[in-house]
């Protein structure tokens, strides 16, 4: 069974929920706008794998546990931060109103976010034991990502602002996010994803999930912050070029996410692994993760102790050379100079 008792509660308090607020046809509309893609997402990061790829039954409870249990969790324990966050600022005289937005959106929601949505993978012995390979950490945080973010999604196009704009308010807004913060919740899990996989495959110290999961964080913080510039400043036009540059992000993040995917699948298919599915080769993973080590072994031992030819080799280069090579320019540059920007037009308010 996917969802479990405790979980049917939680589906049925967030279904009436977004029936009140926009009633039973608005609620179906903005369901549908936000599972229908939600599902060819989470195709798409599935079937990056051209080996073993992961079972449907067991996404699907990653997916579930994002879209209800990880919701619901988020809910309550983002009213909690803030409330503290309010209390602690409240003793230092009052308080700006723009300076509590960008607290809790930036800081207090991707700690919060970032650690129940992927707790199912260490919880749930099903999604547990099917994370075999290190790619699977990234196809599973993936789901358990794209699950929240498609809730999330039926809990802005139903707010106040929207349903009073009727079902175009609704469209807009589902739509809008579809391409931007459902990606963005994708990319993030994938990577406290990917930490989990090294450290359940790898056998890597728990630090290794540590620091993904803070990667994560300030990707969603870096996400947050864009968001909250341009709604800060919705008449300037440097806020529209932000949101567009979100969105031109977020979809690079989700082809980040699947090319690695089909690395780290091609690696281990062809290289090594410490464990394997079929029975009739024996590998060694190591430390094969581009995100970690940019000299990879690709050295492929048969058993019968003889050498393949190796896909490529970084003999030749020295480590700095191929720590270079691996870095996405384009991108990186981009980033940088769009998260200064913010930063930046942000420091103005204070």
């Amino acid at each position: 069974m996917i969802l479990s008792r405790k979980q049917w509660v939680f589906v049925l308090i967030l279904v009436l929920t977004f029936i009140g607020m926009g009633g039973v046809a608005g609620f179906v509309f903005a369901a549908t706008l936000s599972f229908v893609p939600a599902y060819y997402y989470l195709r798409s990061i599935r079937n990056s794998e051209e080996k073993d790829r992961e079972p449907w039954d067991v996404l699907k409870i990653a997916f579930a546990w994002g879209a209800v249990s990880g919701v619901f969790l988020a809910i309550v324990f983002n009213g909690l931060g803030i409330s503290l966050l309010l209390v602690f600022l409240a003793e230092d005289g009052t308080v700006s109103d723009d300076l509590v937005l960008i607290l809790s959106v930036v800081i207090v929601a991707p700690i919060v976010e970032e650690f129940v949505k992927p707790i199912v993978m260490f919880r749930n012995t099903e999604v547990r034991s099917n994370i075999d390979e290190v790619e699977d950490g990234l196809v599973y945080g993936a789901a358990c990502g794209l699950g929240f973010g498609a809730t999330e999604n039926i809990l802005y196009g139903l707010s106040e602002d929207a349903v009073t704009a009727g079902y175009l308010g609704i469209l807009a807004v589902v739509v809008l996010r579809t391409v931007s913060s459902i990606l963005l919740h994708l990319v993030a899990t994938s990577f406290t994803g990917h930490g989990i996989s090294k450290y359940l495959v790898e056998g890597q110290p728990f630090s290794i999930v540590i620091k993904y999961y803070f990667l994560a964080v300030l990707i969603h913080a870096a996400w947050n912050g864009a968001a909250v510039y341009s709604m800060i400043y919705t008449d300037n036009f440097s806020g529209v070029l932000i949101l567009i540059f979100s969105i031109m992000l977020a979809i690079g993040g989700l082809e980040f996410s699947r090319r690695r995917i089909r690395e780290i699948d091609m690696e281990g298919s062809n290289i090594m692994s410490n464990q394997i599915r079929s029975s009739e080769v024996s590998k060694t993973w190591g430390d094969s993760s581009k995100w970690d080590k940019s000299n990879v072994s690709t050295t492929a031992v048969p058993k019968d102790g003889t050498t393949s030819p190796t896909l490529y080799s970084t003999d030749d280069r020295t480590s700095a050379q191929t720590w270079f090579a691996n870095i996405d320019w384009k991108s990186a540059v981009g980033t940088g100079i769009f998260l200064l920007f913010i930063l930046g037009d942000m420091l103005q308010l204070f």
